[in-house]
């Protein structure tokens, strides 16, 4: 099995057991991080998301399917579903990865999905006229970059 189909499979098994510490360790000490919600995140703050992420995940369920991988790369494709926000919204989120791998470790992965499809579920009627616009996503990168600085404060 290459190297990068082992990492792939370890962070996504402990992603479906919301395991952020056993899915930390999968990433190197320089590594980065960014999806449609959270862009450009360094290490820490990948490793604070997870942590943020699994602690607050309800209704939690993941598939996956390793697209390709080799000794330097993998590509994967998932589906997390999860309920979200105040209202509990179901969402089914459909995120292709791919990452970059150094000494059996992620040094960079950039998760990508439908934002206007993933808006639609997790914020309802809201999210489907909005989810378009970039200003809403905007705003949802910004709270979302809050909520992780708030965070990462916290454990300070």
């Amino acid at each position: 099995m290459s190297t990068g189909k082992k990492l792939a499979n370890n962070f996504y098994q402990a992603f479906a057991k919301q395991d952020s510490a056993a899915m930390n360790t999968c990433y190197s000490e320089s590594a980065s991080f960014s999806d449609p919600v959270f862009t450009d995140l360094s290490t820490r703050e990948v490793q604070g998301m997870w942590e943020m992420l699994c602690a607050s995940a309800r209704d939690f369920s993941l598939k996956y399917e390793i697209v390709e991988a080799d000794e330097s790369h993998a590509h994967v494709h998932g589906v997390a579903i999860y309920s979200f926000g105040p209202a509990q919204r179901r969402v089914e989120n459909r995120v292709s990865t791919r990452m970059d791998i150094v000494d059996g470790k992620i040094v960079r992965q950039v998760d990508d999905f439908s934002f206007p499809r993933w808006a639609r579920q997790a914020f309802g009627p809201f999210g489907l006229v909005l989810g378009v616009f970039p200003f809403f996503k905007s705003k949802v990168q910004a709270t979302a970059k809050s909520k992780l600085t708030n965070h990462l404060d916290r454990k300070r």
